[in-house]
């Protein structure tokens, strides 16, 4: 196990730790994080977008939507509802 000390930071943390902060700093923080978060969720998603598997899942959806609403179209359905 490591040596247990009172200083939890190193010097340079410690430098950081005492600037005092303001209201604006914690708000442009949060934020900055928030921006981080949804730039890496929206880069998993056009990674997923691309892949050939779910594109093709995506024609396949696309295609037998087509489909159903070509052989509906007599019915009072309303087969739009159902497919999403």
């Amino acid at each position: 196990m490591g040596q247990l000390c009172c200083f939890p930071f190193s010097r340079d943390e410690e430098k950081i730790s005492k600037k005092p902060i303001g209201i604006r700093d914690l708000i442009n923080e949060a934020l900055r994080r928030e921006r981080m978060g949804l730039k890496s969720k929206v880069k998993q998603i056009k990674e997923l977008l691309l892949k050939p598997e779910t594109q093709a899942k995506i024609r396949k959806e696309l295609f037998e939507g087509r489909s159903i609403n070509s052989s509906n179209q007599g019915n009072d359905v309303d087969v739009s509802a159902t497919l999403t």
